[in-house]
């Protein structure tokens, strides 16, 4: 007799982390620099993946990604890992990417793009420090940025309402 109800608070138990990854999956967490490093820096393709697939943003599918893909390959002339996620709100559209390509121009970068960038400038350069270099045009509301710290090279580049992140190797 006692095991009918174990079992009922067993199933109630896996009922209740089944309902608690639907809820994770449907709640996509906002963007913080702080995670987009932490995804930017890994090591590997996989290693982004299960990082980035934290968000509970929507993966890019093959598809959406194979042109991209071909492009690259052919400039590079070696092969190229991706993985992308973009999530789609009302203020706009918010996507990222990593890859790792092999070949002449062997390189492991991540881009970052926005439409809300309000405070981006600001926390790159907490947790990075001041820019190498900064420049500002407020006649077309435009400011690029950069950081090389060690191997890689941060750069910020906001255009109105719009910004863009590259993680990429330094030069």
């Amino acid at each position: 007799m006692k095991s009918v109800p174990v079992m009922r608070i067993a199933i109630s138990g896996i009922c209740g982390l089944l309902s608690g990854v639907g809820a994770a999956v449907a709640m996509p967490m906002d963007m913080t620099v702080d995670r987009l490093l932490d995804i930017c820096e890994a090591r590997t393709v996989e290693a982004a993946s299960a990082k980035g697939d934290e968000l509970g943003w929507q993966r890019l599918a093959d598809t959406e990604t194979e042109e991209w893909r071909t492009n690259f390959v052919a400039y590079n002339g070696g092969t190229v890992e991706l993985v992308g996620w973009r999530r789609e709100q009302a203020g706009g559209d918010e996507s990222l990417s990593f890859w790792i390509a092999a070949g002449p121009n062997e390189h492991k970068a991540c881009a970052y793009s926005t439409t809300e960038p309000a405070g981006v400038l600001s926390a790159l350069s907490e947790r990075l420090g001041e820019p190498d270099s900064l420049e500002e045009n407020d006649a077309i509301e435009m400011i690029s940025a950069w950081w090389t710290r060690g191997k890689l090279q941060y750069s910020l580049t906001q255009v109105g309402s719009s910004a863009t992140i590259n993680i990429g190797p330094s030069l």
